[in-house]
């Protein structure tokens, strides 16, 4: 399953990595007030190249996969969702999630950013560390 796991993020590596670089799902992965769980999430620790740009989308969430290459356009990836009360995800706390793939959970962490010279990629989580898209630029 490990294998299949490696296989499924190369592939869709390489089918974020054909189209134009998208950064819009990881520049709009700002938490605010209304949408707490927004932001940018890595499953295990921050040091991973690919996470989830979880971001604003009226009501919901939107949850797109992002790799070197660019995200998924929202909305493309996964179905739009409120996080809270869907069974595919698991709030454990503001700064981890669990996301059920086809393996089950997966730990998901919120990466925090230091510093940002765009104020519009900016945000601060619930905890009091400052967020950025990942994509802006430091």
């Amino acid at each position: 399953m490990k294998l299949a796991r490696i296989v499924f993020v190369a592939w869709l590596s390489a089918l974020a990595a054909c189209g134009p670089s998208n950064r819009r799902a990881e520049k709009a992965a700002v938490p605010t007030p209304t949408h707490p769980y927004a932001g940018f999430w890595k499953e295990g620790s921050c040091a991973e190249q690919f996470g989830l740009a979880i971001a604003p989308a009226g009501e919901l969430y939107s949850v797109s996969f992002c790799g070197p290459g660019g995200c998924f356009a929202p909305g493309t990836y996964r179905p739009n969702t409120k996080l809270v009360g869907d069974p595919r995800y698991r709030i454990i706390n503001n700064d981890t999630i669990e996301v059920r793939g086809a393996e089950g959970f997966a730990k998901y962490v919120r990466c925090p950013r230091a510093k940002v010279s765009n104020q519009k990629g900016r945000g601060k989580g619930q905890t009091g560390k400052e967020f950025a898209a990942p994509g802006d630029p430091l």
